[in-house]
C-alpha cells in the first residue's frame, strides 16, 4: 500500500519534467522572453507563470564589410559594401534557402546589386546583398531593414544603420589617343583621355572637373570635354596657333590634378591687311606746318591674320615706307601684334609733298606676308604769302543807298608747292564799311584751300562809297628754296632759349644769324582805308596807296608785338599773310558821260568843244551812215553802277540801235565807272530820228538818257 501512495504522487512530478525537457528542446525557458541584440533579431515565446518557459524562435544577424572587408557602417560614396544575414531556425540550426528581403528606409539613397534586394541563404544560413550610394556626390544617412523567411514560414527581421558620404574624385594619367607623332601643327587636335575615379570605383560622373592649359589662357587653343565612359573621360584638344612651343595641360578635380605637356606649332600668316589710319582724311602736312588742327603723323593700322582670318598676337612685324623724299619716316620700324592680331606705326612728314604707302611685313615658319597701307599723301605746308589769292564775285554791289546787299569774298590758301593749304585754316576779315563775316566773329576756316564770307551794306558807309577789306591769315613769308629740299634752310644758327647750336637747322625754331636763303621780309598788315574823298575827277584803278596812314583811318595789325612796323624783323618766319581788296558801294542813280574813243581803245570824257553830247552827227541827211556811240556809266560818286544793271534802247524813231556792248554793267571797281558803245543806225531815207538808252538796275533804278539825230 505504501508503494501505491508514493506511485500516484510521483506522476504529476514526472509529468512536468517531461514537459520541462520538451520546451528545452523547443528553445523555450522561464524567465524573460527571447531578446534583439544589435544587428540581430528574433521571435520568442511567452514564459508562463511559475516556471513556465519562452518557446525558441527564428533569428537574423546581419553584418557590414566595406570593399577590403572590414567591418564598417559608414560607405564613401562610389563605394560599395556587402551585407551579410545570418538566419538560424527556432531549433538553432542554419535556415536554407530562406528569402531575405532588404529595403532602405529611404527610397532613392542606395542601389542594391542584385538590384532585386534580395537574395536566398546558402547552406550556411547566409545571405549577401552589394550596397552602394545612388550618387557618388550626395551623402546622408539611413536604415537598412532586413526580413528572412525560412521555409519552416517563419519570419525573423533585423535593421543596420549606414552613413553615406560623398566619394573624392580622383584624377588618373592623362595620355593623348592616338599619340601626337611631332609637333602638332595650328588648328589640328587631339583626344585627350583623363581617367578618372570616385573613391575606388570609377566614377560616372565629374562634377568640378576642370581642364585649362597655358595655350588656352592665351586664348590660342581650346579644350573641349566629351563623354564620360567606364571611368575615363574624353575631350578634344585644339592648337589654335599658340606661340609657345610647349602647351602644359592641367586637369584637376579638387586636390586631385595631373598635367601632360605637348608641343605645338604656331600659326602660319595668312595675311597682313591694312586696317586704318587715324587721318580723318588721307594726308598729312609738310614737316614744319603741324599745329592748328594740322597734322605732321599719320598712325597706321595693320592686322596680321592666319589662313582662318584669326588675328595672329605676337607676331613681329617691320615697316618700311615706299618712299623717303624729303626725309620722310616711319618710326617704330618694328612691332609686335596684340591679342587681336593688331599692330601700328608712325609715319612723319618730311619737307617735300610726296605720295607715300607703308609696308607691313611678317615671317613666320620659314613663311613670308606683306601687306600695304592705303595711299597717303604728303601734301602740304604752311600758307605762304606769294600763293595767296582774294576775289569777289561782284565788286559792286547796291548798297550806297540800301543795306543787306552782299558780295561774297573768297580768299584761297596754298603753300609754297601751290597745294592747297589743310582743312581748318583760319582766316580772319576787317572791313572799313559795311559788316563781313558771320558769327564765326568775321572769320572762316578752309575747305580745299578756300573759303568764303559775305560783304554786307549797311552803315558805315565811306563818303565816296569805296570800303576796303582785309583778310588775313598767320603763314610764313615768300622764300627762295635754293638748295630744293622744300623749307627754308640756314647754315648759322642757334637755339633762340638755350643759344646752343641745335644738330640740325629747325624751321620757325632756331634763329637763324647768317647763311640763309633769300626771303621776303614782311612788315605788319594793315587795313588800307585809301583816300576818303571824292573821285568824281578821277578815273582807273582804285584808292588804295599801301602806305599806312593811321590819320586817313588806316588800321593796323601788329604780329607777335605791341605797336605797328611797317618794317620787316630781319628773320624770315612766321607773319600775317595778307591781302586786300576794295569793294563799290553803289548809288542806284545813274550818270552817263558821253566818250570820244580813238580806234587803239583809247577814250576820253566827251567836252564841250565836241558839241552837244545828246546829238549824233551823220546818221541823218546827206550822206548818212551808222556812226558809233560810246558813253561811261557811273554813279554819282563816279563809281561804277551796281552789278546787272541793265542798258537797253527805247523810244526809236527814224534811227535804230544796234547790240549795246556790254548790254549790263560787269563786276568792276574801277574809278570812273564802266564804258559802253553802240552802233547808231540811220533811216533808209536818212531822216532825222531819235531815241532813248533806259539804264535800270538790280532794284529796277530807271534812268533815261535821250539821243537824236544831227
Amino acid at each position: 500500500m505504501s508503494k501505491t501512495m508514493i506511485s500516484r504522487r510521483g506522476a504529476p512530478a514526472a509529468t512536468a519534467l517531461l514537459m520541462a525537457l520538451v520546451l528545452a528542446a523547443c528553445g523555450g525557458g522561464g524567465g524573460n522572453p527571447g531578446s534583439v541584440g544589435s544587428g540581430t533579431g528574433s521571435t520568442g515565446g511567452t514564459g508562463g507563470t511559475g516556471g513556465t518557459t519562452t518557446p525558441a524562435v527564428a533569428k537574423t544577424t546581419l553584418a557590414v564589410v566595406d570593399g577590403k572587408g572590414t567591418p564598417t557602417t559608414s560607405i564613401a560614396g562610389g563605394e560599395t559594401a556587402t551585407i551579410t544575414a545570418t538566419v538560424t531556425l527556432a531549433s538553432g540550426k542554419p535556415a536554407v534557402g530562406a528569402l531575405v528581403t532588404f529595403a532602405p528606409g529611404t527610397s532613392g539613397m542606395v542601389v542594391f546589386d542584385p538590384s532585386s534586394g534580395s537574395a536566398t541563404t546558402d547552406a550556411s544560413g547566409v545571405a549577401t546583398i552589394k550596397v552602394r550610394s545612388a550618387s557618388t556626390t550626395s551623402s546622408g544617412a539611413l536604415a537598412i531593414n532586413v526580413t528572412s523567411v525560412d521555409l519552416e514560414k517563419q519570419t525573423s527581421t533585423a535593421t543596420v544603420n549606414l552613413s553615406f558620404g560623398a566619394a573624392p574624385l580622383t584624377v588618373g594619367a592623362l595620355s593623348f589617343v592616338p599619340a601626337p607623332a611631332g609637333t602638332l601643327p595650328a588648328f589640328n587636335t587631339l583626344s585627350l583621355n583623363i581617367p578618372l575615379k570616385n573613391g575606388s570605383e570609377p566614377a560616372t560622373t565629374a562634377p568640378g572637373l576642370s581642364l585649362t592649359s597655358l595655350c588656352v589662357g592665351d586664348s590660342t587653343a581650346t579644350l573641349v570635354p566629351g563623354a564620360l565612359a567606364n571611368g575615363v573621360q574624353l575631350a578634344t584638344y585644339t592648337n589654335n596657333g599658340c606661340t609657345r612651343g610647349t602647351d602644359v595641360i592641367t586637369v584637376s578635380a579638387g586636390s586631385s590634378s595631373q598635367t601632360i605637356s605637348v608641343p605645338v606649332a604656331a600659326a602660319n600668316i595668312g595675311s597682313i591687311q591694312f586696317v586704318s589710319s587715324n587721318l580723318s582724311g588721307s594726308s598729312i602736312v609738310l614737316k614744319g606746318s603741324g599745329g592748328q588742327g594740322r597734322s605732321e603723323s599719320a598712325q597706321l593700322t595693320f592686322r596680321v591674320v592666319d589662313n582662318h582670318n584669326n588675328g595672329l598676337p605676337g607676331v613681329d612685324v617691320d615697316f618700311a615706307a615706299t618712299t623717303t623724299t624729303g626725309g620722310l619716316s616711319v618710326t617704330p620700324a618694328r612691332a609686335t601684334t596684340d591679342a587681336s592680331g593688331n599692330v601700328s606705326t608712325m609715319v612723319s612728314s618730311g619737307t617735300i609733298p610726296t605720295p607715300v604707302r607703308v609696308t607691313a611685313t611678317a615671317t613666320r615658319n620659314n613663311v613670308t606676308v606683306s601687306g600695304l597701307s592705303d595711299a597717303l599723301t604728303v601734301s602740304t605746308g604752311l600758307p605762304i604769302q606769294k600763293s595767296m589769292s582774294m576775289s569777289v564775285d561782284k565788286y559792286n554791289i547796291e548798297g550806297g543807298e540800301v543795306d543787306g546787299m552782299i558780295a561774297n569774298i573768297t580768299v584761297r590758301l596754298a603753300d609754297q608747292y601751290g597745294n592747297p593749304v589743310s582743312n581748318g585754316t583760319a582766316i580772319n576779315f576787317v572791313t572799313e564799311g559795311g559788316a563781313v563775316g558771320s558769327a564765326a566773329q568775321g572769320a572762316c576756316t578752309t575747305v580745299d584751300g578756300a573759303c568764303s564770307v559775305p560783304l554786307v551794306s549797311q552803315n558805315f558807309r565811306p563818303l565816296n562809297g569805296r570800303v576796303t577789306v582785309l583778310a588775313y591769315a598767320q603763314g610764313i613769308e615768300d622764300f627762295v628754296d635754293e638748295n630744293g629740299d622744300g623749307q627754308y634752310s640756314c647754315t648759322n644758327y642757334v637755339d633762340p632759349v638755350t643759344g646752343k647750336v641745335p644738330t640740325v637747322y629747325r624751321p620757325l625754331v632756331d634763329t637763324c644769324l647768317s647763311g640763309g636763303e633769300r626771303f621776303t621780309d614782311m612788315g605788319d598788315p594793315f587795313l588800307d582805308t585809301g583816300y576818303q574823298g571824292s573821285v568824281a575827277s578821277m578815273t582807273g584803278g582804285n584808292t588804295l596807296d599801301g602806305k599806312y596812314e593811321s590819320a586817313k583811318g588806316d588800321l593796323p595789325f601788329p604780329y607777335g608785338h605791341a605797336a605797328y612796323t611797317s618794317q620787316g624783323d630781319g628773320k624770315w618766319g612766321l607773319n600775317y599773310i595778307r591781302s586786300s581788296v576794295e569793294i563799290v558801294f553803289s548809288n542806284s542813280t545813274a550818270i552817263l558821260t558821253r566818250q570820244v574813243c580813238t580806234s587803239n581803245g583809247a577814250c576820253r570824257d566827251w567836252t564841250t568843244s565836241d558839241g552837244d553830247p545828246s546829238k549824233i552827227a551823220g546818221v541823218a541827211g546827206a550822206g548818212c551812215t551808222s556812226q558809233p556811240l560810246y558813253f561811261r556809266l557811273s554813279d554819282s560818286n563816279n563809281n561804277p553802277l551796281p552789278s546787272g544793271t541793265t542798258i537797253a534802247s527805247t523810244d526809236a524813231a527814224k534811227l535804230s540801235v544796234g547790240t549795246i556792248a556790254p548790254s549790263s554793267v560787269p563786276s568792276s571797281n574801277i574809278i570812273g565807272g564802266t564804258i559802253h558803245s553802240a552802233i547808231i543806225k540811220p533811216d533808209d531815207g536818212c531822216a532825222a530820228g531819235s531815241f532813248t538808252l533806259q539804264v535800270t538796275t538790280p532794284r529796277s533804278k530807271s534812268t533815261p538818257f535821250m539821243f537824236s539825230s544831227q
